[in-house]
């Protein structure tokens, strides 16, 4: 099993954040180059309108690159903000429930060693079929009573994400908000502290 399956995801991540902030950053340059462009009178010396001039040609040259960014507003940078913070949330859940999965599934090949052997195949399969289908809540709540025994504030902090998880993929509703809010940098360091303490039982 990945040992470090959550870390591509936060990575991932840190990209789309920087990768939304130079985009601002591209704007805010193309707009300022144009209100200076605008500005400029005929007294102003032809170096300085030569500047101004390529500083607006390479602003909007930038926009013809990014002309989705272009078109939308401040609010709708920090929407697109935490709608992105929101499915980072989601990415990071769905691979921490797949390594669950799978962590168990691996465990559940013990049930292979039993005797008669035609029973213990058959059995492993079943039960491996099954754990695909196995609740998240339920999932945690084995874990806290047995590998967090001592540690289940952990497995309650893997829950608040859940619950956030599930309230973004159910459609945000504004009438049953979440009793926090999750960030991805939150989302990774919990779950990345269960998953630690799975390797050292795998």
């Amino acid at each position: 099993m990945n040992s470090e399956p959550l870390m591509p995801i936060l990575e991932a991540y840190l990209v789309a954040v920087e990768a939304l902030k130079v985009s601002k950053r591209v704007v805010t340059f193309s707009n300022k180059a144009k209100l200076a462009l605008n500005a400029l009178d005929d007294n102003e010396p032809e170096i300085i309108k030569q500047i101004s001039f390529e500083k607006h040609k390479v602003g909007l040259n930038l926009l013809n690159r990014c002309t989705v960014i272009d078109q939308v507003t401040d609010l709708t940078l920090k929407n697109s903000s935490q709608v992105i913070d929101d499915l980072f949330v989601l990415s990071l859940w769905a691979t921490f429930e797949r390594y669950l999965i799978d962590f168990f599934q691996v465990k559940g090949e013990k049930i292979c060693e039993i005797l008669p052997s035609n029973l213990a195949d058959v059995y492993y399969e079943h039960l491996s079929k099954e754990i695909e289908y196995w609740k998240p809540m339920e999932i945690l709540d084995l874990l806290k009573r047995s590998l967090f025994k001592g540690n289940e504030q952990l497995i309650e902090l893997a829950k608040d994400i859940l619950k956030y998880r599930n309230w973004v993929a159910h459609g945000r509703n504004p009438n049953h908000l979440p009793s926090m809010n999750i960030t991805p940098q939150m989302a990774y360091e919990r779950l990345d502290d269960v998953i630690n303490i799975l390797i050292v039982n795998e």
